[in-house]
């Protein structure tokens, strides 16, 4: 029933998934974010701008950076999202914004779209395997935070 609805991962992503996989990139940094920032005292106003930056910054990888990337000539796609996806590792320090995940299912996007290229693949799949990396360590960074 809603398995039609699903972006499957073993499909090439189109721009018509990009707000799904945009919505679940956004839930994914702000729920460990929310967890986070509400359980050590920060509170309502410590925790809103920060879910404020993360629906920006989604909004700007999603609408504008994914879909300009793609209008690119090869390989151009690929050394955006392998960017995109480094820039998901080196925001690791900054984990508590939810930044790594958003840029990182960017960079992932962005490699998927462009496994088909045979000159792109590589970066392709650098990009692909970064912004994964980086979604794991996102995650078991936050779990060590809230524990």
């Amino acid at each position: 029933m809603f398995r039609s609805e699903l972006v499957s991962l073993g499909a090439k992503p189109t721009e018509s998934d990009l707000p799904k996989i945009a919505a679940i990139a956004a839930l994914l940094a702000a729920v460990p974010t929310a967890l986070g920032t509400l359980g050590h005292d920060g509170g309502l106003r410590t925790y809103l701008p920060i879910l404020a930056l993360i629906v920006l910054v989604t909004l700007g990888v999603f609408a504008w950076g994914v879909p300009s990337a793609l209008d690119l000539d090869e390989p151009a796609p690929s050394v955006i999202g392998l960017a995109l996806s480094i820039l998901g590792v080196v925001t690791l320090a900054l984990f508590f914004t939810g930044l790594p995940v958003v840029l990182a299912a960017g960079g992932i996007v962005l490699g998927r779209t462009q496994l088909d290229v045979p000159e792109d693949r590589r970066i392709a799949l650098a990009a692909i395997r970064v912004g994964a990396a980086a979604i794991v360590l996102y995650l078991l960074v936050s779990v060590v935070d809230l524990l």
